[in-house]
């Protein structure tokens, strides 16, 4: 009644306002926010059971969605990645892991949870082609394929592109690929163990059943651990063959693979034409470049690891595939550089150390730009320390500038034009929590978000599969 009758609403008629990208053209933020035009951040609420797209051009929420709409009780988004799009108000695709509540902070702040929520994986779709934007659920590859597993998600870049996508959690110690239609299907699948009396770490390609298809990993199934490993505490007593298996993180340029492995402070280099381990980094300082493979039998390789000078939490490659990052953290706290040019991962040398971080602040996320130029880092800290974001120059090694954006810092990622940084803290004890958006060059911060949502992750939809490589793909 109100469109038919002309009804003006706010400056417009009521077709206007209800368009499915709000044009903010004279409002009094038009001119600080409009830079932005093209960015939509996918950012997923942890303890809100969420996940929203936003516009950060005007900034508003474009939709968002709530996974207890797909059945599971008391849902906990993890991670997510986005597939690339040249309109992303239009629309675009993108994976989401779930974990389940037992997992995230449980000493602190949810026991009363353990029994409840899921391990899961899904496909997901923003359409903002009518008039009304909405996200919805496409796959439950946790269903489809029969393995749920609940940590990082990556989507395949450069040889790997329009190909992979690549899930992996740290209480089963698997990684699964798959393709990435709509209706996925299981590429290869690995699991990692450890003998703590040989002191050897073991991976292993694990298969479907053959009569059906599927692995039998849904929920709790193939759990080695209660929980995971919490941020800081890679060495917590756990099963002694758990390895709490972090990441898959993509080689820009080469076929290649990571498969990053926190507690033991190594990362496998997987060829991703053949899917064989060729290389086994031990990223820690004064450590080998590599530890020793000592048998291969069939589609399992065994490795030495006779210390462990630090674990790990997250690595992987610069946007130029020049060099690999390894963020080794409580014993060590500093970040490893290898460069990683080279076709053969054996050849991978240790060149240089990121240092300077004490003994409690922790290297954990790493985010790129498409050209190389900085890299970005989050240094966490437990509370009452809040940690901080770092940027740290490719030249030199050294770190340029930080910020304290707030508590519990996460993840970092550019805009698509690499200008801009835009990051996230958590406020998982439902306190502060929001949104910081910094010039890349200048340092200065330029916006900054309020969310309730509590936010581990998130991502900017990159504009292209070349863009995709300045996001959740080459590192994480």
């Amino acid at each position: 009644m109100a469109a038919g009758a002309g009804l003006v609403m706010g400056g417009g008629v009521a077709g206007k306002a209800l368009s499915a990208v709000h044009d903010a053209t004279g409002e009094g933020t038009y001119e600080l926010f409009k830079k932005f035009k093209g960015n939509v951040l996918l950012l997923p609420g942890k303890y809100s059971g969420t996940v929203s797209a936003l516009d950060l051009s005007v900034p508003e929420t474009l939709a968002w969605y709530n996974y207890g709409r797909a059945g599971v009780d008391l849902p906990i988004p993890h991670h997510i990645a986005a597939m690339p799009s040249a309109d992303p108000y239009k629309g675009f695709d993108f994976y989401q892991t779930m974990q389940p509540p037992g997992a995230p902070y449980v000493n602190e702040n949810s026991p009363e949870w353990r029994d409840r929520g899921d391990f899961k994986m899904y496909k997901m779709r923003y359409d903002g082609s009518g008039t009304q934007n909405s996200i919805s659920v496409v796959n439950d590859i946790s269903a489809t394929t029969g393995m749920a597993l609940g940590v990082h998600v990556s989507i395949g870049v450069g040889p790997n592109a329009e190909k992979y996508v690549a899930f992996a959690d740290g209480q089963k110690d698997m990684v699964l690929i798959t393709t990435i239609d709509d209706d996925p299907k299981i590429v290869k699948a690995f699991r990692a163990d450890y003998d703590p009396n040989a002191r050897e770490l073991t991976i292993q390609h694990i298969f479907p059943d053959a009569s059906t298809g599927r692995f039998d990993y849904e929920g709790r199934k193939g759990m080695k651990t209660s929980h995971e490993a919490m941020l800081g505490e890679e060495l917590m007593p756990a099963d002694p063959t758990a390895v709490f298996v972090d990441a898959w993180t993509w080689h820009p340029k080469l076929p290649l693979g990571a498969i990053l492995i926190r507690r033991h402070g190594c990362c496998v280099i997987v060829n991703t034409e053949t899917w064989e381990p060729l290389a086994l980094l031990s990223t820690a300082k004064g450590a080998p470049d590599h530890f020793e493979l000592v048998r291969q039998q069939g589609t399992s390789w065994t490795y030495s690891i006779p210390s462990v000078l630090t674990p790990l939490h997250e690595a992987g490659f610069i946007t130029s595939g020049e060099f690999f990052l390894a963020c080794n953290n409580v014993l060590q706290n500093n970040i490893a550089v290898y460069r990683s040019e080279d076709p053969d991962p054996m050849k991978w040398k240790k060149e240089a150390f990121v240092e300077g971080f004490g003994d409690k602040y922790l290297p954990l996320h790493m985010g790129n730009v498409p050209d190389s130029r900085w890299v970005f880092f989050t240094i966490w800290a437990r509370k009452p320390n809040n940690g901080f974001i770092c940027k740290v120059d490719p030249k030199t090694w050294k770190v340029v500038a930080q910020w304290d954006t707030g508590p519990d810092p996460h993840t970092c990622d550019c805009t698509t034009d690499g200008k801009y940084i835009t990051t996230v803290y958590s406020g998982n004890q439902s306190g502060q929590s929001g949104l910081v958006v910094i010039d890349a060059d200048t340092d200065e911060i330029v916006a900054r978000l309020p969310s309730p949502a509590g936010h581990h992750d998130h991502v900017v939809v990159p504009e292209s599969w070349e863009g995709l490589k300045a996001s959740r793909s080459t590192s994480v």
